[in-house]
């Protein structure tokens, strides 16, 4: 038998979709295996410690697979789960939350079930694709330039999926300078298209009113360019462009960050305002503050609340949307970088949010926090283990994990969402 042949157990799971099991001591990394599987794997790369190998045959079948509804599930990459059930997928978010603060930040805390979604699909607000020269549009394959095409991708809403084609038939072969193309959908499922040109090249945009017209007719209100110095410019359409959460009308940037799933922002918010238990008396940070969309609902309950957001276009749309939304006494917004802009504010907080980006907090942001000592702080995060590694940072300062409780803001991907409260120990 052929030395690269194995037979192995798999015994867990991984955000990639890998499954792990050992031989000899050694962690064999398998794509598409599922623990509670026995099967038929070649080994394609060793290394001291680990192992990477390919599926060739399953031994034993977990009865938690599935066959995945995705038709390029296998060669897309940007879902990681779809062979598995979705119960079985909250289950392993979970245990990834506990693996991370346990083994990064040296944390014993009880990480909650994962809160799930009713029905997981047809969730994300936003896609990014790019374009062959025929024409197609399609995801890059993850970790390559590979561009995988689709008919409807099961995550994007089937107003979505026919923009894309209809965009698609419009521009055919033509404008072969349009490299990239962003789409993006609001709670009233109208949306807008934010193009892009090869880097360098400058680019030409339809000008007939039928290309226009005809994509209006399927729901899109705008659509805007972005050149090589990272300057929009509406092509077409309305300016405005609004979505709605917790009840609260937000204007929108087409380059704002907003959560992806908007189906679960309410629910991963308003678990934020439950964890702050504002009196009224309170003064707030809400650090990367975005579009305000915390901010705002935050100042309902609040003494004071003071917004930090480094993206001026946000930071544009959260002012606004303050104004738009009759919440302007108590609220104060600062653009800039976290880390430098709080440490010029002179008044110090009661509650600090957090809700950085993949990266976590930057280390002066931490310090500062340590100094200041709010009595509680909130820590959303995208990503566990720079979570764990900022919630080591601030138990080893005082403070103490009360609660944690992951989010599937992400169905059939490897993401998590998670919700945090830290409370002062002394």
């Amino acid at each position: 038998m052929n030395s690269n042949i194995l037979n192995i157990e798999c015994l867990r799971l991984i955000s990639d979709g890998s499954g792990v099991g050992y031989m000899n001591g050694i962690a064999t990394f398998v794509p598409g295996l599922l623990p509670g599987e026995t099967a038929e794997v070649a080994v394609s790369k060793t290394k001291k410690k680990w192992q990477r190998a390919s599926l060739l045959n399953l031994i034993q079948r977990s009865p938690e697979r599935i066959d995945a509804p995705c038709t390029v599930f296998e060669g897309c990459g940007g879902c990681q789960l779809q062979h598995t059930t979705y119960a079985e997928t909250l289950l392993w978010k979970q245990r990834w939350v506990e693996d991370a603060l346990a083994r990064i930040g040296k944390i014993s805390a009880e990480v909650k079930p994962t809160l799930g979604m009713e029905h997981p699909w047809r969730y994300r607000n936003k896609a990014r694709l790019h374009r062959l020269p025929t024409g197609e549009l399609g995801y890059y394959k993850e970790k390559s330039k590979d561009q995988v095409n689709f008919h409807d991708c099961l995550l994007l809403s089937e107003g979505m999926n026919r923009w894309i084609k209809r965009t698609e038939e419009l521009l055919g072969e033509g404008y072969p300078e349009i490299h990239t193309l962003t789409f993006r959908e609001n709670t009233k499922n109208e949306g807008l298209l934010i193009i892009e040109g090869m880097p360098g090249e400058s680019l030409s945009v339809p000008e007939n009113n039928d290309f226009f017209e005809a994509l209006a007719k399927e729901g899109l209100r705008s659509i805007w360019n972005l050149d090589a110095e990272g300057s929009l410019q509406l092509i077409w359409g309305d300016e405005e462009f609004s979505q709605t959460i917790l009840g609260l009308t937000f204007e929108l940037s087409p380059l704002a960050f907003l959560q992806v799933n908007s189906r679960q922002t309410d629910l991963l918010y308003k678990l934020v305002l439950d964890a702050v238990a504002l009196t009224g008396e309170e003064i707030v940070w809400d650090l990367y503050s975005g579009i305000g969309t915390l901010t705002l609902a935050l100042a309902t309950k609040a003494m004071k609340v003071t917004a930090i957001e480094e993206n001026p276009y946000a930071v544009e749309n959260a002012i606004q949307n303050a104004v738009n939304n009759h919440a302007v006494g108590n609220i104060e917004f600062l653009k800039g970088k976290v880390e430098q802009r709080m440490m010029k504010i002179e008044e110090e907080p009661d509650v600090v949010v957090l809700d950085p980006p993949r990266a976590g907090i930057h280390a002066d942001v931490l310090q500062r926090l340590l100094e200041l000592k709010p009595q509680r702080i909130i820590y959303v995060s995208c990503d566990p283990g720079t979570l764990a590694r900022d919630l080591g940072g601030l138990t080893a300062g005082g403070y103490k994990v009360d609660s944690v409780q992951p989010v599937d803001m992400f169905p059939w991907t490897g993401h998590v969402e998670c919700c945090c409260l830290l409370v002062r120990a002394e």
